[in-house]
C-alpha cells in the first residue's frame, strides 16, 4: 500500500533533520528510525519537513539530494535554548520519565522555560508555512509536547496530530512531572494523538482522567474539552518492508556480510546479533549477562557461536558516557573469560552502518536479541524479519518492547529474567527448522501487509474522518 496523494498538504515537524548538511554542503542522509520511517512518504507527499539547526539562520532546501522531493526547512535555536529543551527537558527529564527510569531523572526550571520556547519556534514556523494551505501538520514525538497548542492559538482551523514514539509510562509514574498538567492540555490541543501500542493509549487516558477530571470528559478513545476533543488511538509504526526484502537479495548486501564474517572470524560459526544505540533503555547489558550466563552453562557453544553486539553512540552526555563505559567493561570481561585462540564470544562495534549494510547483517544472522527494558516499538526486529526472505532466523523480543505485542512469530524474552533469557537463546539456535520457517513466515506475511505505507494511510484516514 503506498501514501494517497488525495491527502491534504502535509507538514511533518520533529526535532531532528532528515538530512544532516555536512561542511562540504553535502546532504547526508540522517540515521535512525524516525527518518528511515517517514523519508519515504514524504518524497511521496511532497511536503514540508520542519525541523531544528543550531545554525544562527533558518535554512531552507529540497531533499533528497538525488532526486528532491520535498522541502526540509530548519528552524534557528540558539545553543542555549536548544541545551535546555533538547538535552535538559527532553531527554534528562521526559525521556528517562516515559521509561520508567526514574533514577535517572534530572529536572532544572530553566529546562521547562527552554521546552517551552522551542515549542513556540516551532508552532510559528509551522503557521507560516500553513498560511493559506488546507494543511495536515503531523508532530514527532516527545519532543513537541506543548506545539498544537501554540499553534491553534494562531490557526485554530489546522488539523493536528501527534505521534508519541516512545513510551507512555502509568500514572505513578507520570505524577512525578510537575508540568504534567500543562503537557497534557498541549497533547490535548492535537485532534489525533497516536502511540504505539494499546497500553500507551491505556495510560495517557488514564492520567487525563486522574489530572484534569475537571475539564476533560473521556468517552471511548476521545477527550473532550471545552476547546475540542481529541481522538487518542494506537498506531504500530513499522518500516519499508519491500525496501529490506530487495536490499537484503542484492549482490552488494552479500558481498558485505562475507567481507564482515571473513574479518571477524565468523565463517562457519553460528551468528547472533544486537543492534541499538547506546542508550541504558536499550538493556544492552541485560543482553551481554544473559550472553555471560549462556556461555556459562552452555560450554559446548564456544567457538560455535559468537555474538555481535553493534552500539550506536549518540548522545554525549555524561548519563550515556558512562552506560558506554560499563557496556565496554561487561563485554571485556566476558571476552577475557571465554575466549580461546582465534575465538571471541562478544564482538562489539561502536559505529553506524548504512541500512544497506545491516541488511546484509540481518540476512547472515541466526539470531537476533532485542534486549530493551523499555522500548516504543523497537524497528531493529522488523528490519531484521524483512531482510529474512529465506524464513531462517530467529527473533528474540524483550516482553518490554513494543514489537512483542505488535508482530505475531517472534519468540519473546523478559531482559531481568537472566537465567531464563540464556536458556532461551540455546532453545532458540537449536530450534527446529520447520519450526523456525513457520515463525519467520509469520512474522513476514504480519509487517508486509503492516508497512510503512499502511501505518501513514492509517493515520491520515483517521486524521481525514475527524470534523
Amino acid at each position: 500500500m503506498r501514501y494517497t496523494r488525495k491527502a491534504p498538504s502535509l507538514i511533518v515537524v520533529s526535532n531532528r533533520e532528515p538530512y544532516t548538511i555536512k561542511r562540504d554542503g553535502r546532504l547526508e542522509k540522517t540515521v535512525g528510525g524516525l527518518v528511515s520511517a517517514l523519508d519515504p512518504v514524504m518524497c511521496s507527499a511532497r511536503g514540508v519537513w520542519i525541523a531544528s539547526t543550531r545554525a544562527r539562520k533558518g535554512i531552507k532546501v529540497e531533499v533528497p539530494p538525488e532526486a528532491p522531493s520535498y522541502t526540509m526547512k530548519l528552524v534557528p535555536v540558539s545553543g542555549r535554548d536548544f541545551e535546555d529543551y533538547y538535552d535538559g527537558y527532553s531527554n534528562s527529564f521526559l525521556w528517562p520519565l516515559c521509561h520508567i527510569t526514574l533514577d535517572r531523572v534530572y529536572l532544572r526550571d530553566r529546562y521547562w522555560e527552554g521546552y517551552r520556547k522551542v515549542n513556540q519556534l516551532f508552532a510559528d514556523a509551522v503557521v507560516e508555512e500553513a498560511q493559506g494551505r488546507k494543511t495536515f501538520v503531523w508532530l514527532q514525538d516527545y519532543h513537541l509536547a506543548l506545539c498544537a497548542g501554540y499553534i491553534k492559538e494562531k490557526n485554530p482551523g489546522l488539523k493536528l496530530s501527534l505521534f508519541w514514539h516512545i513510551p507512555w509510562p502509568p500514572y505513578d509514574v507520570f505524577r512525578a512531572c510537575p508540568h504534567r498538567r500543562e503537557l497534557l492540555r498541549g497533547l490535548l490541543a492535537n485532534d489525533l494523538l497516536g502511540f504505539q501500542i494499546e497500553a500507551f493509549t491505556r495510560n495517557f487516558l488514564r492520567c487525563v482522567e486522574l489530572e484534569l477530571k475537571d475539564e476533560a470528559k473521556i468517552v471511548g478513545n476521545v477527550v473532550h474539552t471545552k476547546k475540542g476533543q481529541t481522538r487518542v488511538s494506537a498506531f504500530p509504526i513499522s518500516i519499508d518492508y519491500r525496501w529490506f526484502e530487495e536490499t537484503a537479495l542484492t549482490g552488494r548486501a552479500e558481498r558485505f556480510l562475507k567481507r564482515f564474517k571473513k574479518e571477524r572470524n565468523l565463517d562457519g560459526r553460528l551468528m547472533g546479533l544486537s543492534v541499538d544505540r547506546l542508550d541504558y533503555t536499550k538493556g544492552i547489558i541485560r543482553g551481554l549477562s544473559a550472553l555471560e550466563l549462556f556461555f556459562e552453562k552452555y560450554p559446548e557453544f564456544k567457538r560455535r557461536f559468537s555474538f555481535v553486539q553493534i552500539a550506536v553512540p549518540t548522545r554525549v552526555s555524561e548519563t550515556y558516557l558512562d552506560y558506554m563505559e560499563r557496556v565496554r567493561r561487561k563485554v571485556y570481561s566476558i571476552n577475557s573469560r571465554f575466549a580461546t585462540g582465534d575465538w571471541r564470544p562478544i564482538e562489539y562495534i561502536e559505529k553506524k552502518f548504512t541500512h544497506q549494510e545491516l541488511a546484509g547483517l540481518y540476512r547472515g544472522a541466526d539470531l537476533l536479541m532485542i534486549s530493551s527494558v523499555y522500548d516504543g516499538m523497537n524497528l531493529v526486529a522488523k528490519e531484521y524479519i524483512a531482510s529474512r526472505t529465506d524464513l531462517g532466523g530467529v527473533a528474540l523480543v524483550s516482553i518490554f518492547a513494543g514489537v512483542s505485542e505488535d508482530v505475531p512469530g517472534v519468540i519473546t524474552i523478559n531482559p531481568y529474567a537472566t537465567e531464563n533469557y540464556a536458556d532461551t537463546i540455546k532453545m532458540a539456535l537449536e530450534i527446529d527448522e520447520a519450526e523456525k520457517r513457520r515463525l519467520m513466515k509469520k512474522a513476514r506475511s504480519y509487517i508486509k501487509k503492516n508497512d510503512i505505507y499502511r501505518w501513514v494511510n492509517r493515520i491520515l484516514r483517521e486524521i481525514r474522518s475527524i470534523r
